[in-house]
């Protein structure tokens, strides 16, 4: 078995929405380490957070043309990590020691993502219908949950809970019985589409509506699922969820969504009513135990209508274990 370390960093993780990184540099965590991020030319750098000379944290730090200065004695790091200015020694050769633990780091879909290993060919999930500018989107605050990203994606998966914890929001009581629904793998993950009858919670005295939606999940392992919705009677749009591990029980999850631009008072609508579905998942995600995503399934008992998260803890112990996860999917 490896570590939860080594499984997970040749993927990439959200670290900071694009709008948060201005001319400061900020800082991020990512599976036990701590980094800094900042704005280089057109690009983005990513290093470890404290400085090589004594330990200060380049957080305090600002960008310059040369790269990112420490506050304590000016020495500047560029965007390989390496020291290129040691003011106290202008004329003196810089030690080769002195340098930061240097990461690949890119901007895609607003979200500033890093990968920790160097040699990994993994890239960021693809979602091209983010880059036409075709749709609109919008963000959620950044989600710290203290559990682990497994268990965040898998609540997410989850289909048989929405008619018990999401009452009062989408959720529908009177729908328990989850119908039989497919899993099929995908390069790099999963997919599944349910019919859910959602029901609309009643405002200023309009009674609930049924509103039988079409549910595809999209999931992009390890730690990233989009999905959308297709109602009959409100309007559809997709949601995209990454869990950034900060350790192996604890996550950061980057959530946002896309929609028609037309639809001027959705981003409003989304916000509000996201953000009270995901407070009731995370109580029952914080609830949980183990808080580390389980490595097996001896401590649970399954239904066929777990199947989605059940797939989906596989590829994700595949992952921690080195074998394939494309095989064929277990009955």
């Amino acid at each position: 078995m490896r570590s939860y370390e080594e499984a997970f960093s040749p993927y990439w993780y959200p670290v900071a929405f694009s709008h948060e990184l201005k001319e400061r540099p900020l800082a991020a965590r990512l599976l036990g380490r701590e980094l800094v991020v900042w704005r280089v030319g057109s690009g983005v750098a990513a290093t470890q957070r404290h400085c090589a000379h004594r330990g200060a944290d380049l957080c305090a730090g600002e960008v310059s043309g040369e790269g990112l200065r420490c506050a304590f004695h000016g020495w500047t790091y560029g965007k390989d990590g390496r020291c290129v200015r040691v003011p106290s020694q202008p004329g003196a050769p810089i030690p080769a020691s002195a340098a930061l633990a240097s990461f690949r780091a890119v901007e895609r879909y607003g979200l500033v993502w890093v990968c920790l290993d160097a040699g990994s060919e993994q890239t960021p999930p693809e979602w091209p219908e983010l880059e036409t500018g075709k749709v609109a989107t919008v963000a959620l605050p950044r989600l710290d949950w203290d559990v682990s990203a497994g268990r965040m994606l898998e609540i997410i998966l989850d289909v048989t809970h929405l008619s018990w914890v999401h009452k009062g929001t989408f959720g529908n009581p009177e729908q328990q019985e989850v119908p039989p629904y497919e899993v099929t793998r995908m390069p790099g993950g999963l997919r599944a589409q349910i019919s859910y009858p959602a029901l609309s919670p009643a405002m200023e005295g309009v009674v609930p509506r049924v509103d039988r939606t079409t549910l595809t999940y999209e999931v992009f392992l390890p730690f990233a699922v989009r999905l959308s919705f297709k109602p009959t009677l409100f309007f559809q749009h997709t949601v995209y969820a990454v869990a950034s591990p900060w350790s192996e029980e604890k996550m950061q999850c980057f959530y946002f969504a896309s929609y028609h631009p037309g639809l001027k008072h959705f981003p409003d609508i989304f916000v509000k009513s996201e953000l009270a579905i995901l407070e009731q998942d995370r109580l029952v995600a914080e609830g949980q135990r183990p808080k580390a995503h389980p490595l097996d399934f001896s401590g649970e008992v399954h239904v066929r209508a777990d199947r989605l998260p059940i797939e989906y803890r596989r590829g994700v112990i595949a992952l921690r274990t080195g074998r394939p996860v494309d095989g064929p999917t277990p009955e």
